[in-house]
């Protein structure tokens, strides 16, 4: 049977195509087009949107489908004058940093008891539980690394929004500062900036784990 004119075949390997090529069948039509940018871009997108939610994985999942979704609802406004995938992580960026100011505006109004304790409290209940080792372990360097996870969260999330956004991208997703640019719609040495000062901000707030870690050394 004929393939119909408006609805061209997916090729015979998804993976080949380019994100151009991809883009442009999309534009036509393709519904496939849409599903292979999706597992292409997905695992990454998670990743991104797992970080920018505080590890809530059910937030995260949500945040990557309104991003992809959203995506795509515009797709015809993109003029590829940068990489699908800068692009479309400039969405998702935006979406999890709107989906987090929902989530502190909810917080404050239905949950005022969790914004009256203090942070060291909040970031030490929901750090997570260094894994078990055996009966060997060291219950002090596991008290410690705990505190470390904790103090390193919550100083992370005590960064202002683009300085965090900045060092998230750079230190846990490995982007270039090119690529980042692209992400926040920022010029490089924008960028540049927030990640001297979210790194300096860091120094300083760490600095008894800082100086330990020198000693030991």
């Amino acid at each position: 049977m004929k393939q119909p004119v408006d609805r061209p075949a997916a090729p015979r390997n998804p993976a080949d195509p380019s994100d151009e090529t991809l883009l442009d069948r999309l534009k036509e039509g393709a519904g496939w087009a849409a599903e292979v940018l999706v597992r292409r871009h997905q695992d990454k997108a998670y990743a991104i949107a797992l970080t920018m939610t505080d590890g809530d994985r059910e937030e995260a999942r949500d945040m990557t489908q309104e991003a992809f979704l959203k995506a795509f609802r515009k797709i015809e406004s993109f003029q590829g004058n940068a990489a699908f995938y800068t692009w479309f992580y400039r969405i998702l960026v935006n979406t999890c940093l709107d989906g987090r100011r929902r989530r502190i505006r909810r917080e404050r109004r239905f949950l005022p008891w969790r914004w009256g304790r203090s942070d060291a409290e909040e970031s030490a209940s929901s750090a997570e539980e260094p894994p078990d080792t055996g009966v060997d372990s060291d219950p002090l360097a596991m008290l410690s690394g705990k505190q470390l996870v904790a103090e390193v969260k919550q100083a992370v999330g005590s960064l202002p929004e683009k300085q965090q956004t900045a060092f998230q991208l750079k230190v846990l997703h490995g982007m270039t500062i090119r690529e980042i640019a692209a992400v926040m719609g920022a010029a490089e040495g924008t960028v540049k900036s927030h990640l001297f000062r979210a790194t300096r901000r860091l120094r300083e707030t760490l600095t008894d784990w800082v100086e330990t870690e020198e000693e030991d050394t």
